[in-house]
């Protein structure tokens, strides 16, 4: 399938063997901090929107919960039930969360870099109803931002490189936000639905070292880049990693975790 014919959503199940080794996960922290304040206990059943390969999943899987899934990619379906083949508490379903309806209903809906990708048209009024009266419903996804100027030479140079091939996403990525100045457009539409209460929002800043051929290949399984044409994407991707080269052969990327907790009214 070539990426013309692809939807931005879709383009993670051609990858997922990368994205399974690739991506980063999320700070153990969180996970702590979504089981406390949902007050989720061994008797709880969760539905997680986007499962991908498993990355968030497990972290609860571990906790004992019940947990239901829903993936649009098989691949990636496919790879988190291996990873989670040990767990017998854990169903997994391929389907489209905005034309698919789970019938249970549920402690906690959480979503793990996947709220986006859902319709903003419906999403809402969609996770509400399977959320059980009181229940909560999580999401997080990581940002990458700035903070003490960590590489910001390097990020400087490396919009240059998407000038000259790939103007598009150079316009899309000018700049680097600070943790404060990343939107949270979250709390307002959860607000304006009248169906949630006890909103809040937390957040956890932490960095990750790459090599040349990490940060490309940690490149290579985002949406906008895998739907550049191929010789685009592989002529961006060289000069990047001389670039990582030129600074030594290892850059950092620093990441903030901002998760969004609200509360079904009871």
């Amino acid at each position: 399938m070539s990426s013309t014919t692809l939807s931005p959503r879709e383009t993670f199940n051609r990858v997922a063997d990368q994205y399974d080794r690739n991506r980063p996960g999320y700070p153990l922290a969180l996970f702590t901090e979504i089981t406390r304040i949902a007050g989720l206990t061994v008797n709880s059943r969760l539905l997680e929107i986007g499962c991908g390969t498993g990355h968030a999943t497990i972290q609860f899987a571990q906790r004992g919960y019940h947990i239901d899934c829903i993936e649009l990619g098989e691949n990636m379906a496919a790879l988190a039930r291996r990873r989670l083949a040990s767990y017998p508490r854990m169903s997994i379903t391929v389907a489209d969360f905005d034309t698919f309806t789970p019938t249970a209903r549920y402690s906690l809906v959480y979503a793990a870099t996947a709220y986006h990708w859902l319709n903003p048209q419906t999403r809402v009024a969609r996770l509400a109803a399977l959320i059980e009266p009181a229940g909560w419903l999580a999401v997080w996804r990581n940002h990458h931002a700035q903070t003490q100027g960590a590489c910001s030479s390097f990020y400087a140079a490396a919009q240059q490189v998407y000038k000259r091939e790939a103007p598009k996403l150079a316009a899309k990525f000018c700049s680097l936000l600070t943790p404060e100045e990343i939107p949270q457009p979250e709390v307002a539409e959860w607000q304006s639905s009248s169906l949630f209460t006890s909103i809040q929002a937390h957040s956890w800043l932490w960095s990750r070292d790459y090599t040349a051929e990490e940060y490309v290949a940690m490149l290579n399984t985002h949406s906008d880049h895998q739907l550049l044409p191929a010789p685009t994407r592989a002529r961006l991707f060289t000069q990047l990693m001389q670039l990582v080269h030129d600074y030594g052969g290892k850059i950092t990327r620093e990441y903030v975790t901002l998760l969004h907790l609200a509360q079904k009214h009871g």
